[in-house]
């Protein structure tokens, strides 16, 4: 029986220290890495490789106390710094940790190792109720993330070691929101990057991810529109927390219609079976789309802070992403950068996916089959774009 995709998924969306009530900052950790990401060392004082540009770096494990929790992360910070600016990166939809590990690929840890070899500074940290960090990832909401980065930026600001008064905003997918969020009329904010944002409401998303989910597999077109209708009704029934009992009935129709459709393919189809399936996917996704780490995201429109920003931008997308595709985004973002006025570049590699391994299809069933290694010249572009606009 074929079990429709989590949501959870679908942009695939700390503690700290006091002695005597000051902040401490722990070293926990040395490595050094040469340009293919390959670990040299991995404890003990930071050696030189001949032949790399910044050779020296560090990883200190940190803790910062927001006041209302305790976010943990990790300041990779290079002997030779080559700007004044500290990038910060937010991760996608999910509780992530701070290398935003996803398939066993270290998306954050191999772009921070990059950075550091290029002398930039960087920090990435674990989401709410993830590894080092306290607190609820699934009740935070979007305004819960934008205080965390201020509070993060507060952080470095009075640090009495490694202090930071300029920042680079860095946001990989529904972290690109945070990101121009952030940015907004907030002084310290030099730079922004994009990688694989999203310039459309997350509710665009996730109708066209339910879109294209079927359509792959064949299923009549008016059968999809009218589930994708359903997923539409039930998102608004629960912001709106009304009519909500008709949109559940509306949804479980629909979602018994999808899968008589693909049952009917099969030499026996077992009617007991869909009514039990369609039920507890009602039931499933009555639960998702009530949840305040989606629905504060669900009706954020990202364009308007994109129309706002004042910083230069690098926006980066895949060509073969399917979760956030160029054709629904891109435009959509370019138009708000043109109206904006700032400087911008935006840069697609051809076949890269959501995390910008090359691909072959860019489904996210292939994630984990793919080499865990970013497609040639991404790591080159982003270091090269930092240093080219200081």
């Amino acid at each position: 029986m074929m079990k429709l995709f989590a949501i959870t998924g679908i942009l695939v969306i700390a503690s700290t220290c006091f002695t005597n009530g000051r902040n401490i900052q722990q070293k926990l950790r040395v490595e050094t890495q040469d340009d293919n990401n390959q670990i040299l060392i991995t404890a003990g004082k930071p050696e030189s490789k001949t032949g790399l540009l910044d050779d020296k770096w560090e990883d200190i494990d940190l803790v910062i106390n927001t006041g209302e929790t305790q976010l943990g992360g990790t300041l990779t910070i290079p002997n030779k710094l080559k700007t004044s600016s500290l990038v910060i990166m937010s991760s996608g939809s999910g509780d992530q940790d701070r290398d935003e590990t996803l398939d066993g690929f270290r998306v954050f840890k191999i772009i921070a190792d990059h950075l550091a070899s290029k002398g930039i500074a960087s920090f990435r940290y674990d989401d709410r109720g993830v590894g080092t960090s306290t607190g609820n990832f699934v009740n935070s909401t979007l305004e819960d993330h934008v205080a965390d980065l201020e509070s993060i930026m507060d952080y470095f600001k009075s640090a009495e070691e490694h202090q930071f008064n300029e920042f680079i905003m860095f946001g990989h997918s529904q972290g690109g929101i945070l990101a121009a969020k952030v940015a907004v009329g907030n002084e310290a904010v030099k730079k922004v990057i994009l990688m694989g944002a999203t310039g459309v409401p997350l509710i665009d998303i996730v109708l066209y991810q339910v879109r294209q989910e079927y359509n792959q597999k064949n299923i009549p077109k008016s059968i999809i529109e009218a589930n994708v209708s359903a997923h539409n009704k039930l998102m608004r029934a629960i912001e709106d927390d009304r009519n909500i009992k008709e949109a559940l009935s509306e949804f479980r129709e629909s979602t018994k219609a999808i899968l008589y459709e693909l049952s009917s393919r099969e030499q026996i189809v077992d009617s007991i079976k869909i009514e039990q399936e369609a039920t507890a996917q009602t039931n499933e996704f009555e639960i998702i789309y009530a949840l305040p780490s989606l629905t504060s995201f669900l009706y954020y429109d990202p364009s308007k802070d994109f129309e706002k920003l004042e910083v230069p931008v690098l926006s980066l997308f895949g060509g073969l992403d399917k979760q956030v595709t160029i054709d629904q985004n891109k435009d959509r973002m370019e138009n708000a950068l043109l109206k904006s006025g700032t400087d911008y570049q935006l840069l697609t590699f051809d076949k890269a996916n959501h995390l910008f391994q090359e691909a072959e299809t860019g489904n996210r069933d292939e994630y984990a089959t793919r080499e865990k290694k970013f497609v040639d010249d991404f790591l080159v572009e982003i270091s090269q774009w930092i240093l080219r606009t200081e």
